[in-house]
This record gives C-alpha cells, structure tokens and sequence, in this order.
C-alpha cells in the first residue's frame, strides 16, 4: 500500500473535529470534586453517550454514579445532552451500465447496511458499482453541575465527525474531557 493511502486512511480514520468550546464559573474549587453523578439521558438510546463519559472520567480517577440519589452525596452532577447525532450511511452506487457506458446518476442511491465494507470486483453483487460512505455526526453540549444549587460550574460544547456513530462518540467525548477541569 502506497504512502499516499495509509495517510489518508490515518486520516480518515483521525475525524474531523471543530476546537471544543466550553466556559468555567470562576471560583469554583474543583479539587474537592471526586464523585460525580451523571444524569440520565432523555431517551434511553443516547445511553451510550453517558456511558463513554463515565469510562472516561472513571479512567481519570473519578467516582461515577447514575442519578443525583444516594448517600453520601455527589460532589458534581454531569448533564450530557445532544444537540445532532446523525449515524453514518453507505450508499450504493452503480458507476458503468451494462454495456461499459459510464453512467451519469440522476435517481435515488440505494442505502446498504453492513458495519465493514471490502472491496471487490463487484459490490453488493452489481458489477462496476462503488459504495459510498457518510460521514456520523454528533454535537454535544455537557454542564457540570453543584448537585445542591444545580449552579453550572463549567460547561463544554463541540461537534465531531467520525467514520461511524461509535467513533464519533469517543472521539467528541476525550475532545471535551481534555478541557474539563482538574483539581
């Protein structure tokens, strides 16, 4: 494989990302900040938005709990909520007609599923045909929260792009973390 197509597939595979913008209430003791809650998403298929934050912040040091409830008491409440997520599509598209023509598309492509793509002489079964794939997008905003006051203590936003809806998760929730703020 020839250097141009490793460096593109590296990055390809990287996501494009816009800078994180995120925003601190000045004063805020964020050493004494060592358990934090994390509140349950409006609907229960952005759980796994929630649950990259917690292996996150666990990888960091921090106690994580689900719900604001319990004894003691969280030190922080994180909210996530999701502005965007659009998953990642495949599109099939038939580049020759049968008699070698090249073929100029003017209707519908037809949506694939399948979570890899190889290459073949021919794709899908169609001969001269190419698959097509879209990006995933996913925009985030997170507050961290004074469990008592629900004052917000620091708040971070970004949109990312990924190869898929999994990379796109992972890669917009460290992008956010490495601005979050440490004791």
């Amino acid at each position: 494989m020839n250097k141009f197509v490793l460096a593109t597939l590296f990055f390809l595979s990287a996501g494009c990302l816009a800078p994180a913008r995120v925003a601190t209430l000045p004063g805020v003791d964020f050493s004494r900040v060592k358990t934090i809650a994390v509140l349950d998403p409006d609907r229960e298929e952005l759980r796994g938005i929630t649950d990259e934050f917690v292996r996150q912040l666990m990888a960091r040091g921090f106690t994580l709990r689900v719900g604001s409830e319990g004894v003691p008491a969280p030190d922080a409440l994180l909210q996530v909520n999701v502005g965007r997520m659009i998953p990642d599509k495949k599109y099939l598209i038939p580049i020759r007609s049968k008699d070698g023509q090249d073929v100029l598309v003017l209707n519908p492509v037809t949506e694939i599923s399948g979570r890899s793509l190889y290459p073949s002489a021919t794709t899908a079964g169609v001969q001269d045909a190419q698959v097509v794939v879209s990006n995933a997008t996913l925009s985030l905003s997170v507050r961290l929260l004074d469990p008592v006051s629900r004052n917000v203590w620091w708040t971070g936003a970004m949109t990312y792009e990924g190869l898929d809806l999994d990379a796109a998760v992972e890669g917009s929730v460290t992008a956010l973390l490495k601005r979050f703020p440490t004791p």
